[in-house]
């Protein structure tokens, strides 16, 4: 493997050489070839993972017990989250059925869809399914790829006995599927398994590779990967433990892989970038999260957001950036810090339905986030310091190519349910709008777990709540403790041919008080998504877009003072910048953009030195 030290980069933040961040080039051989219909029957296994570990041991259990005991004190106070701001519509439930499900396995739950298949994992199986709710196929992780060993044009994979944490998406420029789960809890057998469908139809076959979950040596081993996808290339950001260790005490990094995709969907060697040593004030930061372009995935590179998880309170968010594509050669990366104008924290336990019986929320990782419009909207659990409850952060940051980016946020929570493990996608229109659908789960001490939905509409306001999936039952199927798991994700989807249509994937408590799967279609309709900004206002975005010559970028001025409009390239170089007197009122920045290149553009518009507008455009 070559290592190439990367010292120092724009807008990051190094203090020292042991900052630095370090990429590692590498290539994998095709591993295998998986056809699931050699599969004879359905298969309805249940595998019990080896190493059960219940909640963390240590100072973040001491963290955790200090929030505990707060929700205790604070739970009687009344949260008055959205009461002005409760005008959007709510999402329609309109079709729902049971997913993949493994009793004994916490609730770790993914899908995917295209225009007539729906791929459900979760530890520790996988299931297909049509778009009616008619099980197709359904294989263990361990049989995916041994069921053809030593096959060409691959080498094989040795006999898997671990397999866990399945992330699945649909990659609508290739129209396949990609999917990505580990193998071992251990530096003897860590690996990281990926595969690629070999079309449209993940019944057709999957070329399979695998990762060395131990590839800089020692003790340590692969947990907890993310998935996303930008033109050309898939990352995988997983987190580095120790040996004999739980996702917590054992953390030592986090690292990001970047492998071409289009070699994986070709049965070629996949070779990669390996990005470590992702460092602030030499502590590695913890869990880097994806973001996802909203819709078509974007040309080159790509943004990744980190928090500080494990804090009672804090408002720090890193902001990484991935410059270009493996094919490139020359991809660099780092990151901006970020102050959010809300805090977010450690959320506490949730107590079930059932005296003495609490469910896990684990961290305030952040587990979901998109990119649209200028903007990224990402979501993670975390903690209402009002009325203590476990609830969800919501946050946008606006003008990402900037030297300093904005970043706001708003806690969704409730004084008669916790919320915990969210996910999010985008809603709005193709090329304007900010609007978003949020997925969770959802207990209370009165309510049986379940899985919630909420619509966030483009000035801000926030649906009720509307309740997908309602439990029978408490969970008490994986630990035998009074703290039980409750999963560590969701996941949700939209449509890349009906932009009202959503599908999700949630958990629920059945009445054998054991955790269960529900997946669920969704439809979007606001009407106002469709109905552009008045064409002064803060909202529209500029225009023509594409551009060839000279473009408008419309704004309103609440008050007079200094304007400056700052035009960036995707590197976040500054190409155009009108800086003027103005007065109150609706206005139109005219911009001479025939000189630049071909390309993407960012804009953003400030009146004294705050950020009111922010968009993109392509020349």
């Amino acid at each position: 493997m070559k290592k190439v030290l990367f010292l120092c980069f724009a807008s990051i933040t190094l203090l020292n050489a042991q900052n630095a961040p370090i990429l590692t080039k590498g290539s994998v051989g095709i591993h295998n070839v998986f056809y699931p219909n050699s599969v004879k029957k359905m298969e309805n296994a249940i595998y019990t993972i080896l190493n059960n570990f219940p909640e963390p041991a240590g100072t973040d259990k001491k963290i955790k017990a200090l929030v505990n005991k707060e929700r205790e004190k604070l739970i009687q106070n009344k949260f008055s989250f959205g009461s002005a701001k409760r005008a959007a519509l709510p999402p329609m439930v309109i079709a729902g059925f049971a997913g993949a499900n493994t009793a004994g396995t916490p609730n770790d739950n993914n899908m995917a869809f295209n225009d007539s298949f729906v791929i459900s994992v979760l530890n520790t199986n996988i299931r297909v399914y049509d778009k009616q709710g008619v099980a197709k196929k359904n294989w263990t992780l361990e049989n995916f790829p041994k069921e053809i060993k030593n096959t060409k044009p691959g080498i094989g994979i040795t006999a898997l006995n671990r397999s866990y944490d399945p992330k699945v998406l649909f990659d609508p420029i290739a129209n396949k599927f990609i999917l990505v789960y580990l193998e071992g809890a251990g530096s003897d057998d860590t690996r990281i398994i990926v595969a690629f469908s070999k079309t449209a139809n993940p019944l057709d076959g999957w070329n399979v590779y695998q990762l060395n979950g131990n590839p800089f040596g020692g003790a340590f081993w692969t947990d907890y990967p993310m998935i996303a996808i930008n033109g050309e290339d898939l990352f995988i950001t997983v987190n580095l433990l120790k040996d004999n260790t739980d996702w917590r005490d054992g953390f030592t990094q986090s690292v990001i892989w970047q492998l071409p995709k289009t070699k994986g969907f070709s049965a070629d060697s996949l070779p990669y970038n390996l990005w470590s040593n992702i460092k602030f004030n030499n502590k590695a930061i913890w869990n880097i999260c994806p973001v996802q372009e909203a819709f078509t995935p974007s040309a080159k590179g790509l943004f990744l957001l980190s928090v500080c998880p494990g804090d009672a309170i804090n408002d720090t968010v890193f902001l990484h950036h991935i410059t270009d594509n493996w094919s490139s050669g020359n991809a660099q990366i780092a990151y901006k810090i970020l102050k959010v104008n809300k805090q977010y924290g450690l959320p506490p336990a949730s107590p079930q339905k059932s005296a003495g019986f609490m469910l896990q929320t684990n961290d305030a990782r952040v587990l979901g986030a998109f990119y649209s419009n200028g903007k990224i909207q990402y979501v993670q659990t975390s903690r209402n310091t009002i009325n203590g409850r476990s609830s969800i952060f919501h946050g946008y940051i606006g003008g990402v190519f900037l030297a300093a980016p904005s970043v706001t946020g708003n806690i969704i929570s409730s004084d008669s349910l916790d919320f915990a493990y969210p996910t999010i996608a985008y809603a709005g229109a193709k090329t304007y709008g900010n609007q978003s659908l949020i997925t969770f789960s959802h207990n209370s001490n009165t309510i049986f777990p379940g899985t919630s939905i909420i619509y966030c509409d483009n000035n801000g306001s926030y649906s009720d709540l509307v309740r997908v999936k309602s439990g029978s039952g408490i969970i008490n199927s994986f630990i035998p403790d009074s703290f039980e798991r409750w999963g560590d994700y969701t996941s949700i989807q939209r449509s890349y041919a009906n932009d009202k249509e959503f599908w999700l994937v949630g958990s629920y408590g059945t009445s054998f008080n054991s955790v269960s799967t529900w997946i669920a279609k969704i439809n979007m309709d606001d009407p106002k998504v469709n109905l552009k900004p008045n064409a002064f206002s803060s909202g529209l975005p500029a225009f023509p877009n594409p551009v060839i010559d000279m473009i408008t970028i419309p704004f309103k001025c609440a008050t007079s003072g200094q304007i400056l409009v700052n035009v960036v390239d995707v590197s976040g170089k500054n190409v155009i910048s009108i800086n003027e007197n103005a007065e109150i009122g609706d206005k139109k920045a005219f911009l001479n953009v025939s000189n630049l290149p071909v390309g993407v553009y960012f804009y953003s518009v400030s009146i004294n030195n705050s950020i009111i507008k922010n968009g993109s455009f392509i020349k």
